[in-house]
């Protein structure tokens, strides 16, 4: 890139440029999945006020760049049940999307259910059977069905038989560790279709509702690819580096905790009603089991960088410059660090300004989807008509834990987009 060479590496703090894969893949299937309830911004403000820190919905819209979520049926139950019945900004939705009929009722939407559908809508713009899948890859950061797995349940639900279906569980980067994962079992010969199905849920399933601080940032949906091999170079590479696992972690509870778990809920329960957030809060930091944990300092101070080195590596193993790189597709976590790697791809690896016009950035109405982030963002770039044929595009994303990476690809025209912008 503009004279430096593969081999002739920046000084990364976070990425070892030589451990990469370079494979012959193609995306030939694209679907995602969002669910049809709405929580907008009034929601999370009306939680703020009730605990003594007052924000309006314009305040958290300009703060964090976000106006609305999709979430399940039952995550609003959750949210009335928490926040109160008359809590605002809770919207019903007409309910799920048609699924067959293994399927649950609309308060009981699963994360399989949502992979399930992304994964139909992902082999219907390809124009393929699921017959013909051999491999079945899932990622989620908020799974919570130890096993059978997400991508288990999917390969059963698609009615596929009993092929290998591997399931990647972790933070936000697992979509780039999936990429790579299917990139290296199609160029060792193992399989010929892969599905990569993810599916989310973390406002329900590893948060705490009334930490709105970070609850508030977080959507659900499903996404899914379908690859193949190709003639065409694609590239991949992740990392991780747990010195910065604590800027954002999460534990699982075990059942030892669960008696804990409930006393500790009551309690906060009880600071809410009383509208002590200050004592709320301290017991949610005190607490290191079964809830999310974030530094937003820490995070955007490491996050961006992580992703701008992962995008910069691969540009340079493939050779491109600057200008032939149509679009950087990053995971959709804050419309901030999104603009942030930009300026780091800017000032510090030497990319042209015209870098933040390539910056996708749907999060304004979806939340931070955590592995189905990608797949939308892919979605929505598609239906404002900006993806076109032979476009490079970079797919980075980074992850707690802390885990990072980027896919590198072409984009190829879909046999049958309506299946992507108008699915059924």
């Amino acid at each position: 890139m503009s004279n430096i060479h593969a081999g002739q590496w920046p000084d990364y703090v976070y990425i070892v440029p030589q451990v990469y894969t370079k494979a012959k893949v193609r995306l030939l299937g694209l679907g995602s999945y969002a669910p049809t309830g709405i929580i907008t911004n009034e929601f999370f403000a009306y939680i703020s006020t009730r605990l003594g820190d007052p924000r309006s919905a314009e305040d958290l819209e300009r703060v964090t760049g976000l106006s609305t979520r999709h979430v399940r049926a039952s995550t609003l139950e959750l949210c009335r049940r928490m926040a109160g019945k008359d809590a605002p900004g809770l919207i019903d939705g007409p309910g799920p999307a048609k699924i067959d009929t293994r399927s649950t009722s609309s308060a009981d939407e699963s994360l399989v259910d949502m992979a399930v559908i992304a994964a139909q809508r992902a082999l219907a713009s390809a124009g393929r059977d699921a017959s013909e899948i051999d491999t079945v890859i899932g990622a989620s950061s908020s799974d919570n069905d130890a096993f059978p797995t997400i991508a288990g349940l999917v390969q059963m639900r698609l009615g596929l038989g009993p092929i290998r279906a591997t399931m990647l569980k972790g933070a936000c980067a697992c979509q780039t560790e999936a990429f790579q994962v299917c990139a290296e079992v199609l160029a060792a010969s193992s399989a010929k279709l892969v599905l990569m199905v993810t599916a989310e849920g973390l406002l329900p399933n590893i948060m705490h509702v009334l930490d709105w601080k970070t609850s508030s940032l977080f959507g659900e949906g499903a996404s899914a690819f379908l690859l193949e091999r190709s003639d065409e170079d694609t590239y991949v590479i992740n990392g991780s580096d747990a010195n910065q696992g604590p800027s954002l972690y999460y534990q699982t509870p075990l059942r030892k905790d669960v008696i804990e778990m409930a006393e500790v809920d009551l309690k906060i329960q009880q600071l809410y009603d009383a509208g002590n957030g200050k004592e709320l809060n301290r017991i949610l930091s005190q607490y290191l089991v079964g809830y999310t944990k974030m530094n937003g300092k820490e995070v955007f101070r490491e996050a961006p960088r992580a992703m701008a080195e992962s995008v910069d590596a691969l540009c340079r193993h493939a050779g491109l410059d600057y200008d032939e790189v149509a679009h950087i597709v990053p995971h959709q976590a804050n419309s901030r660090i999104t603009r942030r790697m930009g300026e780091l791809l800017i000032n510090d690896y030497g990319w042209p300004s015209t870098t933040m016009d390539k910056l996708v950035d749907n999060f304004r109405y979806y939340g931070n989807l955590s592995n189905a982030s990608i797949a939308t963002a892919l979605v929505e770039l598609l239906r404002q008509g900006r993806l076109h044929e032979g476009d490079w595009m970079a797919l980075p994303a980074v992850g707690g834990g802390m885990n990072y990476g980027c896919w590198l690809l072409r984009y190829h025209d879909l046999e049958n987009l309506d299946a992507v912008l108008n699915p059924e």
